[in-house]
């Protein structure tokens, strides 16, 4: 399979997905601040998901960049990553709703570690079908042991949670260097 057919799917469902997620928000219940500063939970939530969505696009770009060879192994993955990002919505508006809750912040916490385990499969499938080792980077396991301490904690300390997950999505802006293309 050519990989531009990967790309544009994943493109056109992660774009889906972003539309769902405005589409989620609320319009404040009246015309003052305060009215829309009562939405500070799920607007932040937002800003989270969207952020955590245009890391993985771009790195998304960077690991189909080098492949050279797409197989069904490669594809299948791509769809399971995929299956668990198209929960980021529902995650989102939970969590959202229910800031301070564990079983929502677990939720979506939850859904953010599925994301990072089945991108690193993907990326690693990438590197084996292309002649690669595959070496997961420090930022790779970094994000993967936050998000998972994030799903079980966050209902501990909720700030705390959501602090963590936001600082290593920011240090994500730059992602992880991969080799050069041949």
């Amino acid at each position: 399979m050519e990989k531009n057919r990967l790309e544009a799917f994943s493109d056109g469902v992660l774009a889906i997905i972003i539309t769902i997620m405005i589409l989620e928000l609320k319009q404040p219940a009246g015309d003052g601040m305060n009215d829309l500063l009562a939405l500070g939970p799920a607007l932040l939530t937002y800003l989270l998901s969207f952020l955590f969505i245009a890391i993985y696009w771009v790195n998304h770009h960077m690991i189909f960049q080098k492949a050279e060879v797409i197989n069904v192994k490669i594809l299948w993955c791509n769809i399971a990553w995929l299956f668990v990002m198209s929960f980021i919505p529902f995650a989102m508006a939970w969590a959202g709703s229910y800031p301070m809750s564990w079983a929502p912040l677990s939720f979506y916490f939850a859904d953010m570690s599925l994301a990072g385990i089945t991108f690193q499969l993907m990326d690693c499938l990438i590197k084996h079908e292309n002649g690669e080792p595959c070496r997961p980077g420090c930022k790779s396991i970094a994000s993967l042991a936050t998000y998972i301490a994030a799903a079980a904690l966050g209902g501990l300390c909720p700030i705390a949670a959501y602090l963590i997950v936001a600082a290593v999505s920011c240090w994500w802006i730059v992602p992880e260097k991969r080799g050069k293309k041949a």
